[in-house]
């Protein structure tokens, strides 16, 4: 039996300005969860790159088959919705002898892992086969630092805005403008992705390049952020929150948490003014505020990474004839 110090992992992430680091960030927290070094490949250019390392991934270079055979991984966890690269992925750990396991959101993902992982809220496609699977939000894989961290939401009256990089970060600038123009005392504050580039726009809108949104989060009065990972993290933290889907794929999370009365939703591809509205609203109604951040915390627990990590180990653990 191996301790899990002695457990090789392999992270095999998709990320970029469009699609976002949700995924590579999932990998990164599952590696912190299960107390193993964060050996990552990623897919995307020399920039996607970078920011792993500056994440604090080991990152591997090289095709599936060539990498995994000179680590010889036990377990080779994928996150990429893009079934045909995680296919040869998880092809490429079959041939080292390496358990797979996919982290999903939605039910979307290649099928035949030995375990599957998706923390969604909902499900659009069909539960894939596998030997095992961890279903619900109580799975949901987060920076298991966030299970400790506290809000202390009274510092101002202040909205965080994050909505990812490349186009996206141009709605958030928008949306921020609009919020601003509407009240003179709300302070607007944009994580616009690990990409993008801080600048000047207005005295009260400021913006952020966090390394993780957990700290920005927990000094919210209210968050806007999109349909993936961030949405799941501020529920963790019962912040108040205004789910914008910036592609279609989010639509049906949103919809979900506001289904449950976790967050409030906009409609895709809302003009910036639906958004900053409903922010107004929120800041200046306490009893919805409160209700939010009970249904919220209720769903997303924050301890989703401790829960994975721990089957991984468990099923790395386990005899293999």
């Amino acid at each position: 039996m191996k301790p899990f110090a002695e457990i090789r992992v392999v992270f095999r992430a998709a990320a970029g300005a469009r699609r976002g680091f949700g995924h590579m960030v999932r990998c990164l927290s599952l590696a912190r969860a299960m107390g193993v070094r964060p050996l990552m490949s990623v897919r995307g250019g020399a920039a996607i790159r970078e920011t792993a390392l500056a994440l604090g991934a080991d990152v591997l270079l090289g095709t599936g088959t060539r990498v995994l055979s000179d680590v010889e991984p036990h377990v080779v966890v994928i996150d990429d919705p893009i079934a045909s690269d995680a296919k040869r992925w998880m092809k490429a750990a079959r041939r080292v002898g390496a358990l797979v396991v996919t982290v999903h959101d939605l039910g979307i993902g290649a099928r035949g892992a030995d375990l599957v992982i998706d923390g969604s809220v909902t499900r659009q496609a069909a539960r894939k086969s596998s030997r095992r699977a961890l279903i619900g939000s109580q799975f949901a894989v987060l920076d298991p630092r966030i299970a400790s961290t506290r809000r202390q939401p009274e510092i101002s009256s202040r909205v965080l805005i994050a909505l990812g990089g490349g186009p996206h970060a141009t709605l958030a600038e928008a949306v921020a403008s609009a919020i601003v123009a509407s009240d003179p005392y709300t302070e607007v504050r944009i994580a616009g992705g690990f990409l993008a580039r801080p600048r000047a726009v207005h005295p009260r809108i400021k913006w952020i390049r966090p390394r993780g949104l957990a700290p920005e989060l927990a000094q919210a009065k209210v968050a806007i952020v999109g349909g993936g990972v961030s949405l799941y993290e501020a529920a963790a933290l019962g912040v108040p929150t205004i789910g914008v889907p910036v592609v279609k794929g989010q639509v049906p999370t949103v919809l979900a948490f506001a289904r449950r009365g976790a967050a409030l939703g906009v409609p895709f591809a809302a003009p910036a003014q639906t958004a900053a509205t409903k922010a107004l609203a929120l800041l200046n109604d306490r009893e919805q505020q409160d209700e939010l951040s009970r249904r919220s915390r209720a769903l997303v627990d924050g301890r989703g990474a401790w829960r994975a990590a721990a089957a991984v180990i468990a099923l790395a653990r386990e005899p293999r004839g």
